[in-house]
This record gives structure tokens, C-alpha cells and sequence, in this order.
């Protein structure tokens, strides 16, 4: 296995997670999880749990997939679609490939949209409603300031961006609580019972907002030790989904389902909220920076563009975030969308493919191969023995991949009705500008 000395540590390695879960876990993801009532907290406990397991699976794929065929690593530039195309060929890749891209390019639209929106808050709060400027135009002016970050490599070029965001996570967590403790309430409405449109939307927005598989592998490429990858999974999980517990159990003493989709809408006025908002932006787009490197490595090997900084990369990745730009004008909500991309794309990667890829390549032995002759079969001689999946943990993964199969159609049914619903009721930049 190659070690690569320059790559990340453990520790960096965690840090990169961590930032790519940001800080919505803290200001998203109480509101929508309290309404779920008692349903919840083991709601969300469930989706992490089955998702540190399938990103784990999905690293051990690829420590595999190494000892089978050694030069898929000339392919780590893509590793989420190179390890589909070894275990299930070129058309699963394909598909693969664009579920991928679509993930994460969708999942930055979000993070743009809540950065203009609390630029916008920011700047009427500090003038007193003086300095209102529409967070359309705080979108634009995000995606613009947003495009030199972005034109670093992958996440070892970007160690002091995860360092710095993970700084602010952990700043905005505790001026957060702060914050909720000093706000005073008016009402307080209690916990309700759990009802479909509430669980769909919370597990959508968890499923989005914790899935790291479409990244998780390009972190372990640049690792030092892939095979620590495991570690850096579960620590990172650890230290979000605690800051996140903790917020909320405070919204569920504090608020009750008072709490909406972004909570910082609801604390007292105060110096603490404006600092915090204004870190909760920054943080956002050094997450987005760091999240989207996947997306944009594949691009460019498709496009052929070096590795090493260069004009093109710059510009590529200029016109993917103009883009993105482009269609957050086009979204009425964020909580919407971020949903139905958790439920549509996702689940898949997270529910289906991880345990698909380790039952396949834990029984692969031999790999077909085309020549000109016609098709035939050869044993790789640094296959190690890898046995087939027992009976227990074959019937823990059917039952992930049925869960969430189901879990997947019957979230997305629920995200694509809320969203043509709301959107007559939310109406979008765009649609502003026809009214």
C-alpha cells in the first residue's frame, strides 16, 4: 500500500469531517429533529450510527480494492466512482459518478443560500434596518468572494482551512448556547407527536447533512495511513453529533417546537448574535470550499486538467460556483432543498452502495478483462484471501440497503410534494423579479 508522507494525520483528517459537517448540525437540524417529538433524538442517533458504519465499509472497500488491483490509485481523483467501476463495471460507475456530482454540487447550493440570508439579517441588525440589501444580491457577492478558496487542490492543500473552520464550529456552538440561555421566551409550545411530513423532512436534512461518503474517500486518499480512516470517522462523528445533542436538549428546554429551521432567527438581539452570525457565514464558506473538492477533481480529470495549480482549474471552478449562484436564485427554501437532495441522492450512497460494493468485493476473486481475442478471466497476484461476508453481518447489510431503500422513495415522495407546496407560498430571486 503506498503511504503518502506529505498527506494528512489522523488529527487533519478529522478536522476535514468535522468541517465538512459544519455548523448546520447547530443551527439547522435541532428545529426539525424537536418537531419529530419523541421520535427524534433515536431518529437521528439511527441515521449517525448507520452512517459512520457505511463510510467505515467504504474505506475498507478501497484498502481491498488496493490489494486487488494496486493501480486503481492512479485513480484517486475519482475513488468513489473507480471503486464502482472495479467491483460492478462501467456502467454502475457512470451512474455512480453523476449521483456524486449532483450530491455535492447541490449540497453547496444550501450553505450559499443560508450565508446570504444571515449576511442580510447582519447587515439590518447592525444598522437598525437601515443597510437592507436583498440576500439576492448577498448571494452573488458570496459566490464571488468565494472563488479564490476554492481554486486550492483537495483537502491536504487546505489543512488551514479545515483548521480554521472547526475553530468556528466550535465558536458558534458556544456563543449559540449562550445565546438560547439569554434569549427570553414569550411561549413556549410543547413537544408534538411525531408525524410523517416531520420525520421525512428530519431525515432528510440528516441524511444530507452527515453524509460524508461523497468525500469521505477522497480524505482517504490523502491520508497518511488509509487504513486510520475509521478513527478519523468516528472521532469526527463524535465531536459534531455531540455539539449537536447538546444544542439540542437546550432548544427542547428552551423552546420546544418553537424552534425553526434556523434557530439564530429566534435568539434575542444581542453582540453575541451578531458575532456569532457573522462566524456562522465564514464558516460556511470555508466548509463549501473543502466540501466540494471531490466534485471538482473529477471535473477536471474529465476535462484533463493537472493536478498542480493552473489557469483552467481557476476557471472552471469560477463558472461551477456561478452556477451554483445561478440556482440558489432559483430556491425558495434551503431547508427544502437540502431534504430532497438528503433523501434523493444520499440514501443511495449512504444506504446502497456501501454495503452492495463490500459484499461484492469481499467475494471478488477474479476481475473480467476485454482483449482482442475476446473475454477472459486472470487471478490477481496480489489478491490477498478475503472471505466471504458471514451470515450476521450479510443480514445487517441487507437490512441497511432495504431500510434505506425505503427510507429513500418514501422521503423523496414527502421532499418533492413540501417543496412544490411551499415554493407557491416562498417565492424564489427569480421569481421576484417577474412579480
Amino acid at each position: 500500500m503506498i503511504v503518502d508522507t506529505s498527506g494528512l494525520t489522523v488529527p487533519f483528517a478529522i478536522l476535514c469531517i468535522v468541517d465538512l459537517f459544519g455548523i448546520f448540525p447547530i443551527v439547522v437540524l435541532p428545529g426539525p429533529v424537536i418537531k419529530c417529538g419523541w421520535l427524534g433524538i433515536p431518529l437521528a442517533i439511527s441515521v449517525f450510527t448507520i452512517q459512520v458504519y457505511t463510510a467505515i465499509l467504504l474505506g475498507k472497500c478501497w484498502i481491498i480494492a488496493e490489494e486487488i488491483q494496486p493501480n486503481i490509485i492512479k485513480k484517486n481523483r475519482y475513488p468513489y466512482a473507480a471503486l464502482a467501476e472495479l467491483i460492478f463495471g462501467d456502467k454502475v460507475k457512470n451512474i455512480v459518478t453523476v449521483m456524486l456530482d449532483v450530491a455535492v454540487f447541490g449540497a453547496c447550493i444550501p450553505n450559499l443560500l443560508i450565508a446570504s440570508y444571515n449576511l442580510h439579517i447582519l447587515g439590518i441588525k447592525l444598522s437598525k434596518d437601515s443597510f437592507d440589501v436583498s440576500p439576492c444580491i448577498w448571494l452573488i457577492v458570496i459566490g464571488i468572494i468565494l472563488c479564490p478558496p476554492l481554486w486550492l487542490g483537495s483537502p491536504k492543500d487546505m489543512k488551514w482551512i479545515a483548521s480554521s473552520s472547526v475553530f468556528f464550529v466550535g465558536s458558534v456552538s458556544v456563543l449559540t448556547w449562550i445565546s438560547m440561555y439569554d434569549t427570553q421566551r414569550e411561549i413556549y409550545e410543547p413537544i408534538p407527536e411525531p408525524s410523517w411530513n416531520s420525520v421525512a423532512l428530519a431525515y432528510g436534512l440528516l441524511a444530507f447533512q452527515f453524509d460524508v461518503h461523497p468525500l469521505v474517500l477522497t480524505i482517504q486518499m490523502d491520508m497518511v495511513n488509509k487504513r486510520k480512516l475509521p478513527l478519523a470517522i468516528i472521532c469526527a462523528f463524535l465531536i459534531t453529533c455531540s455539539l449537536f445533542l447538546i444544542t439540542t436538549t437546550i432548544g427542547y428546554v428552551r423552546f420546544g417546537s418553537l424552534l425553526s429551521s434556523n434557530l439564530l432567527d429566534q435568539l434575542s438581539n444581542s453582540y453575541v448574535l451578531n458575532i456569532n452570525i457573522t462566524l456562522v457565514t465564514v464558516q460556511i464558506c470555508l466548509s463549501t470550499a473543502v466540501s466540494t473538492t471531490a466534485l471538482f477533481q473529477h471535473i477536471e480529470h474529465f476535462l484533463k486538467i493537472p493536478k498542480e495549480f493552473n489557469r483552467r482549474r481557476c476557471v472552471l471552478r469560477s463558472c461551477i460556483v456561478m452556477l451554483a449562484v445561478t440556482l440558489g436564485e432559483a430556491v425558495p427554501r434551503f431547508d427544502l432543498l437540502m431534504g430532497l437532495v438528503g433523501a434523493l441522492l444520499t440514501g443511495p450512497l449512504m444506504f446502497l452502495l456501501p454495503p452492495l460494493f463490500y459484499i461484492k468485493i469481499r467475494s471478488l476473486r477474479r476481475l473480467k478483462i476485454k482483449k482482442s481475442e475476446g473475454v477472459c478471466y486472470r487471478t490477481f497476484p496480489n489478491a490477498k484471501p478475503t472471505p466471504i461476508v458471514g451470515f450476521k453481518r450479510l443480514i445487517l447489510l441487507v437490512f441497511i440497503i432495504f431500510a434505506g431503500t425505503l427510507a429513500t422513495i418514501l422521503s423523496t415522495v414527502s421532499g418533492i410534494r413540501d417543496t412544490i407546496i411551499y415554493a407557491k407560498f416562498t417565492p424564489s430571486c427569480i421569481m421576484k423579479l417577474f412579480e
